[in-house]
């Protein structure tokens, strides 16, 4: 995992990111400590990318990918960040380096796996799920065929396919999943039957805009007609057929304008950056809610309860819409916190210098990596801090970076770097 902060103003924009990497299977986790996330998109133009989740595309590292298309873009620019993203995705499309095969098959049952483990573990509550692990899978399926799925949007970017076409293209890879299945909880299953399943929830699932297992892209700097900054994220996940399942995440999108002058966005692991923005965890937000409802609930049963409450008041009570109270209540909260709370430090990082902007960003991560240091959760933020500041007149300046090798040592690296 990792923690990314981009915080962007008038100035520029300051992005930040740890160098933890988790590498994992069905049973193991390992955390390395080496990762590079912050790269330039030119070395000639103010325009940066950062990664997160997953390095590696396809089984080729996002650093090779980033500085091949580096190297074809050359001294050419675009009129807007948003150009920049267009083309890196025209050209990643269009690119013959994940066309092998072996490639995307190896690719597909690895995401397939982990689409069924997720199934698996809101499958299992008790040990008694373990004996019916075939019938709550089944019934998981279709339960997410029938209930999930239609509350979800079509992935625009993977059309190409019809959801019965993927099936076909991924049933072969059922009963590959289900002998894992098998050795893992030492049980029999039925492959054709509990395949069947899988396959058809699997498929559903790449149609739509879920993604469990991805890269995220940050694009952010300038285009040459751009005065302030932005930042552009996007999920991307596979090459199937020459087809790129990827989501610009337009949610999440940071645009400087003459009327919206700073903006504080967190990727990946954003618990500790969201508290420090919102002055609440976003755990205690939700706590508040839950526990609200409850408050309400055992209230309204009491009342209803009490002696000489007329019947036609009691059924009124009875049929409240309690959710739409608790709406009401987090709206409210969240009104609270924007004013007392995070309107006031927009407003002052609104006027923070370059080097105010550098800090606060390597901060914001740096504290993510302490609550996870100091408490009994998985490091998995950590290592060096990678520090860059991009603005329209300076381009892209390094803060703090790693190097892999001794800089002193290697001064022609840096000769040859344009």
């Amino acid at each position: 995992m990792t923690a990314v902060a981009g915080i962007l103003n008038k100035q520029g924009v300051a992005i930040a990111a740890d160098s933890a990497v988790t590498v994992s299977d069905m049973n193991n986790r390992k955390v390395y400590n080496s990762a590079n996330k912050i790269f330039t998109l030119s070395k000639y133009h103010p325009v940066g990318i950062a990664i997160y989740n997953s390095a590696e595309f396809m089984g080729i590292p996002w650093e090779v990918i980033i500085k091949e298309y580096r190297k074809k873009i050359g001294n050419n620019s675009f009129d807007t960040l948003q150009d920049y993203r267009d083309d890196f995705f025209r050209w990643l499309k269009e690119s013959d380096y994940f066309s092998q095969e072996w490639n995307e098959e190896s690719h597909l049952y690895s995401d397939f796996l982990n689409f069924v483990q997720v199934i698996i573990n809101d499958s299992i509550k008790t040990n008694a799920d373990r004996d019916k692990l075939q019938e709550k899978l089944i019934g998981y399926c279709e339960r997410y065929l029938s209930q999930s799925i239609p509350r979800q949007q079509k992935l625009e970017s993977f059309t190409a396919f019809s959801a019965k076409e993927l099936e076909e293209k991924i049933v072969h890879l059922a009963p590959q999943i289900c002998d894992v299945i098998e050795k893992n909880f030492a049980i029999d299953l039925q492959e054709k039957l509990l395949g069947s399943h899988l396959a058809k929830a699997y498929a559903a699932y790449l149609k739509h805009e879920q993604f469990l297992q991805f890269t995220g892209l940050v694009f952010t700097g300038y285009g040459d007609k751009e005065l302030f900054p932005r930042l552009l994220p996007v999920k991307v996940s596979m090459v199937l057929d020459g087809s790129l399942r990827y989501i610009y995440d337009s949610k999440q999108e940071a645009i400087i304008t003459s009327e919206r002058d700073s903006m504080i966005m967190p990727f990946a692991q954003t618990d500790v950056i969201q508290t420090i923005l919102q002055g609440i965890s976003p755990d205690l937000f939700v706590l508040s809610a839950n526990i609200f409802h409850s408050f309400l609930t055992d209230f309204v049963s009491k009342i209803r309860q009490t002696d000489g409450i007329p019947s036609n008041f009691s059924e009124g009570l009875g049929s409240l819409n309690l959710n739409s109270y608790v709406e009401s209540y987090q709206k409210q909260f969240f009104e609270i916190i924007r004013e007392k709370h995070i309107d006031k430090l927009m407003s002052a990082v609104s006027h923070l210098s370059k080097e105010d902007l550098a800090e606060m960003a390597e901060s914001l991560v740096y504290l993510t990596y302490l609550k996870r240091r100091f408490t009994m959760a998985e490091e998995s933020v950590g290592g060096p801090v990678d520090i860059a500041v991009i603005t329209k007149g300076d381009g892209f300046i390094w803060i703090k970076r790693k190097h892999y090798f001794d800089p002193e040592l290697n001064k022609t690296f840096f000769q040859k770097y344009f």
